[in-house]
């Protein structure tokens, strides 16, 4: 078993008492937990990062703000800034997987799969914007919102391009951990403004987690080309 994978493991417990906090709704072992998981990684990991990679640092130290500032999250402002250093740390996802991008030439169905995907997400986009204006108070939340699932909806066409691209594991490691990404972001925000279900927060929280492993899984593994056999 290799080195990080124990570490991996080791977040299993933290993930435990993650879920048993959001089922009984204790808000501050909730953060403490997503803040916690980050250090068991960062040992798993710490051999296999390239620290002289800006965008690993960017990423990791935003996200780590982010998490710190949730600590404070019942404060409206709080909660804003949080989320702006999450959509900044996003960035640098999109920076990273771009180094690994190379323009080729598609055929007309790839493009067309291409284009009717990005439309699908921008009409779906769009309808989740419209409701959730409803229950925003005033124009600048409205676009604060609309600046942060715009950057989520380019997250994710970078991430479908560089894998449709790329063929490789750390493209397969870069889209699964876009998914968790968006996902866990509109879960969270269908439990703030629509329905606070508990099982709508526990697979949030199981998405957020299996985001922060993937984020470590995707910088830390080498660009690599790989036959489809061994992408399963």
């Amino acid at each position: 078993m290799k080195y990080s994978r124990i570490f991996i493991l080791a977040c299993l417990p933290i993930l435990a008492v993650n879920l048993f906090s959001v089922a009984y709704d204790i808000e501050w072992m909730v953060n403490t937990t997503e803040f916690l998981v980050y250090f068991p990684l960062f040992v798993g990991f710490y051999k296999r990062l390239d620290f002289a990679n800006f965008n690993i640092i960017a990423f990791l130290g935003l996200s780590l703000v982010a998490a710190i500032f949730n600590f404070f999250h019942e404060a409206r402002p709080i909660y804003f800034i949080a989320m702006f250093f999450s959509m900044t740390s996003y960035f640098f996802l999109i920076r990273e997987a771009v180094r690994y991008t190379q323009r080729e030439t598609a055929n007309k169905f790839m493009l067309f799969f291409f284009f009717i995907l990005v439309a699908v997400n921008i009409y779906f986009l769009f309808q989740h914007l419209r409701q959730m204006e409803m229950h925003l108070a005033g124009v600048i939340e409205v676009g604060f919102y609309s600046a942060y699932y715009i950057n989520l909806l380019v997250l994710a066409i970078v991430a479908l391009i560089y894998y449709l691209n790329s063929y490789s594991r750390k493209s397969v490691f870069f889209i699964s951990l876009v998914m968790a990404v968006v996902v866990s972001d509109v879960l969270r925000d269908m439990a703030a403004f629509y329905l606070r279900d508990t099982s709508v927060l526990i697979i949030e929280s199981i998405l957020r987690f299996t985001g922060v492993i993937l984020a470590f899984q995707f910088y830390a593994t080498e660009e690599k080309k790989l036959r489809l056999i061994n992408l399963v």
